[in-house]
């Protein structure tokens, strides 16, 4: 082996899950400081796994969008190789979305994929950049084929409506480690649209 592969490799740390671990207890003190503005709730389901999360997105700001108001639980299984790796999210509250399997809450996200994910992203910059799809869903490769060809058929009436149906009657109840958040508590980050 040569000195100089010996050094570049050195200087390169292993994917461990102690390396995870200290990543992700700084992104858990990270969100105590700077809160995310995706989500009403993101963090570990229990105290003694921090490889399990759970996170209640909010839907975006804007008001003609479909999704608007919208909140929806979503399950986060972090790998021991993380942030090397990204973690694997889906959509436990249904959701009716193009890039999203209306049964298993797969997300199609190309961010979620590890062609191209990078250490630089964090559980809180992959919230935002889910929330973001449920502004501009990708047609090119649906999950929910059913939601996709409403739209390439410029049926924006009808997909959106469908949408609307499905963010409003099936919207987040309370399940998860996250039932304690409530719209009318102040300080639990209920507030809707802010």
């Amino acid at each position: 082996m040569s000195s100089s592969s010996h050094s570049s490799s050195s200087r390169t740390k292993p994917a461990s899950p102690a390396n995870a671990l200290k990543r992700l207890t700084r992104e858990l003190q990270d969100l105590h400081t700077t809160p995310c503005d995706a989500v009403l709730h993101l963090g570990p389901v229990s105290e003694d796994d921090l490889f399990s999360w759970e996170a209640v997105l909010k839907g975006p700001y804007d008001h003609t969008n479909p999704y608007h108001n919208g909140l929806w639980l979503l399950d986060i299984t972090i790998p021991p190789n993380y942030p090397l790796a990204p973690p694997k999210v889906h959509f436990v509250t249904p959701i009716c979305h193009p890039n999203v399997h209306f049964q298993t809450g797969e997300i199609c996200l190309t961010l979620l994929s590890g062609e191209h994910w990078t250490p630089t992203y964090t559980l809180s910059t992959t919230m935002g950049a889910i929330q973001q799809l449920l502004s501009a869903p990708g047609l090119d490769s649906p999950l929910n084929v059913d939601v996709a060809n409403l739209y390439r058929e410029h049926d924006k009436i009808g997909a959106e409506s469908l949408v609307r149906f499905w963010t409003v009657e099936k919207r987040w109840a309370g399940e998860g480690k996250a039932w304690f958040i409530s719209e009318k508590r102040p300080g639990t980050g209920g507030k809707l649209g802010e």
